[in-house]
């Protein structure tokens, strides 16, 4: 069957209902993935899916491809991804679907795929799925598998909840911004002993505060204020899955995720010392600075939550963490990443410790720094542009110290880090676009540098600039 080459990701199948996906499409894709399964000795799946409106129809077709190779499905409803996961560590099962184009905006949708408990889908695997597809060489199974459906909601709350202990109430705004989230997450952190401002928790698939992306400043922004308002301890969004977060302190400041990922490094490393901590390349220069000065091992990698939670494993490393707001913890955890849990992570430190959410930030190194800006640029074309833009680059700073596919294989981009920050250019791995970041010590570098960014991308013809993938292109302003 042909579809679209570029919905096939380095990790995750993902592209736009009714152009790139449609049932037929989607169903072959759920043979073929029937199809990796059965190559590997895995005969049943959990499968689940979020709320955009495209869902139930994707998971039906989806479902009636996996049967046809023989495979048995757990059907867990409209849930959050981590409950994906969860699920297959509840039923034993390496398999696991969840139908999900996280951030993306509502008329995009896609899969996560399980190939392994917590692990999801890598490079190899994805075109594995995408020659079977091409090809049509799907598996020729002698029986056809079942669908039973389970409720997994109430042993997914025991399990998150038995794991932490608030010894204080905390006030907490939520804003799930329409998306999954706004079903679970409120019961969780009542539960938890949390009293709970929730804004728009009411599911629905259009979006209509807009994408639920906690990385989007405007969201964050106006996160912030309900927290003023209100008076709470600290504001928490998620995306429209729930296995990413954003936070906002008590003063309605935004803590971009690169500081949470300091944070929970700090955290593990007072218990566990000298513990190896993995991040993204996206991440500030404050992660790597706190992780030293707590006697931890810093290991930057490849952006992306299958290749993160990869390194993880490949390391034996305690936490791993990105930008975007994936958090992944191996010490009291499956390891794989669960907003609802990082978020009560949060407030079990803070407790802990005592201390509110601004007096933990403001002990950290502090960088003037950007939001993950998000341009759009074709996927035949974002490769070449960041190929083009990164031989510049580093001519441009031949003196800073430089991170890019030589000393990261696969590496999706090009950093280069200074005395006082970095700049990062690099194009997405499941979406149409690229991604920027640029921080310093002082304003008047950070001015400097952001001139220098915007100077550089409007260079290129090829980005589009009023495009819905673009996310923060005020702070190029």
């Amino acid at each position: 069957m042909k579809i679209n080459p570029f919905v096939f990701r380095n990790y995750d199948i993902r592209g736009i209902v009714g152009e790139d996906l449609d049932p037929e499409k989607v169903e072959s894709i759920g043979r073929a993935y029937g199809t990796l399964l059965r190559r590997r000795k895995i005969r049943q799946a959990v499968i689940g899916r979020d709320c955009r409106l495209s869902g139930k129809e994707f998971q039906v077709a989806f479902a009636k491809g996996l049967v046809e190779m023989g495979i048995d499905i757990i059907d867990l409803g409209m849930i959050m991804t981590q409950m994906m996961y969860y699920g297959q560590y509840r039923f034993q099962t390496n398999g696991g679907v969840m139908i999900t184009a996280s951030h993306n905006p509502y008329n995009f949708n896609g899969f996560k795929l399980g190939i392994g408990f917590s692990l999801t889908t890598g490079p190899e695997e994805v075109q594995e799925i995408r020659a079977v597809v091409e090809k049509e060489t799907y598996f020729k199974s002698e029986e056809i598998g079942s669908i039973i459906k389970k409720d997994i909601t109430e042993d997914y709350y025991n399990d998150v909840l038995k794991r932490v202990r608030l010894k204080k109430k905390f006030k907490v705004v939520i804003d799930s911004r329409h998306g999954t989230t706004g079903i679970y997450i409120p019961e969780i952190f009542k539960r938890a002993g949390c009293e709970v401002i929730g804004k728009n928790l009411k599911v629905d698939g259009n979006f209509p505060a807009g994408t639920p992306d906690p990385t989007d400043e405007k969201f964050m922004r106006q996160l912030g204020r309900i927290v003023l308002e209100e008076k709470a301890d600290l504001g928490i969004a998620f995306d429209g899955d729930g296995d990413r977060i954003g936070v906002v302190d008590e003063k309605g400041r935004i803590l971009w995720n690169d500081v949470l990922v300091a944070i929970f490094a700090k955290e593990i490393l007072e218990r566990f010392p000298k513990s190896k901590i993995i991040y993204n390349t996206l991440c500030s220069q404050v992660v790597k600075k706190v992780i030293k000065q707590n006697d931890g091992v810093p290991i930057m990698w490849l952006t992306g939550h299958s290749f993160i939670k990869k390194k993880i494993a490949e390391e034996g490393a305690a936490f791993g963490g990105e930008l975007s707001g994936h958090f992944f913890f191996n010490d009291n955890a499956y390891g794989h990443d669960d907003g609802s849990y990082a978020a009560l992570r949060v407030l079990e430190y803070l407790s802990d410790k005592n201390l509110s959410l601004s007096q933990l930030y403001e002990s950290f190194p502090v960088y003037i720094s950007s939001p993950e800006i998000k341009i759009g640029c074709p996927d035949e074309k974002k490769k070449d542009v960041i190929k083009d833009l990164s031989e510049k680059f580093k001519a441009d700073f031949s003196q800073a110290k430089i991170t890019d596919n030589t000393i990261i294989p696969g590496d999706d981009g090009v950093r280069a880090d200074f005395d006082d920050g970095m700049i990062i250019f690099r194009y997405s791995q499941n979406g149409p676009y690229i991604t920027i970041k640029f921080e310093a010590k002082d304003k008047t570098k950070y001015e400097e540098r952001k001139k220098y960014v915007k100077t550089m991308l409007k260079g290129y013809p090829e980005l589009i600039w009023e495009d819905q993938l673009c996310v923060n292109l005020g702070s190029l302003d």
